[in-house]
């Protein structure tokens, strides 16, 4: 069973790494958008650091959306899915190093591109911490969403997927923007990292079996 999954783990990679689009579409979606910001809304320094966590989570939130609903659905259209679905190894298995994989060409990225809110939106160097810790426990929980999407979506409109995920990741827009509010205004940021921490937890696991559900609601 390892060993299929270690062929699973590489095999995503090298899809992910031979299909540039995939990672590349969400990076520059993402620094174009925050480029205009300072453009279409202020050039005030203030304004801007007030808006950047909000921004920063929106633009992730939305650059996400490019590849993210697009998990399951290549695998489903060549067969690779029917075959990955009938073997004996356990699908939340597979399932979970697909969303993995998918986070690391698509998500983390972005996050290491965060730092470049410093800059662009001013955004105050204390709060730089806070938003990687929220990035890094906010944007897999968006990526389980995604998975979801996608597997509900199976060979229909990535529009369901966008719908889907968009109303769901709410809770995480607001607690990751929260946390880096709250250091804003000089109080601590730990009661929503905890918040973001147990969502995350709950859901993984959750989520997971959810799109197994899912994708076997199509084989069936």
């Amino acid at each position: 069973m390892n060993n299929f999954l270690i062929k699973i783990f590489f095999k995503e990679s090298l899809i992910y790494r031979r299909k540039s689009s995939t990672y590349l579409g969400p990076v520059i979606f993402f620094l174009i958008s925050i480029s205009l910001y300072p453009i279409a809304i202020s050039s005030d320094p203030n304004d801007l650091a007030i808006l950047a966590p909000g921004v920063t989570w929106i633009c992730i939130l939305l650059s996400t959306l490019l590849s993210i609903q697009n998990i399951f659905n290549e695998d489903y259209e060549d067969g690779s899915l029917d075959l990955m679905f009938v073997s004996r190894i356990p699908m939340i298995f597979i399932v979970l190093i697909k969303i993995f994989i998918n986070w690391v060409f698509t998500s983390a990225p972005l996050i290491l591109l965060s730092f470049l809110m410093v800059f662009l939106l001013y955004l105050p160097s204390e709060s730089l911490g806070t938003l990687l810790v929220s990035l890094l426990i906010g944007t897999p929980i968006i990526s389980l969403f995604g998975a979801l999407a996608g597997a509900l979506s199976l060979g229909k409109s990535s529009v369901l997927g966008s719908a889907i995920v968009l109303p769901l990741s709410l809770p995480v827009l607001i607690l990751g923007t929260s946390a880096i509010a709250a250091v804003s205004a000089g109080e601590s940021p730990y009661f929503y990292i905890i918040l973001l921490s147990a969502l995350f937890i709950f859901l993984m696991p959750l989520i997971s079996y959810a799109c197994v559900g899912s994708i076997r609601l199509h084989y069936e």
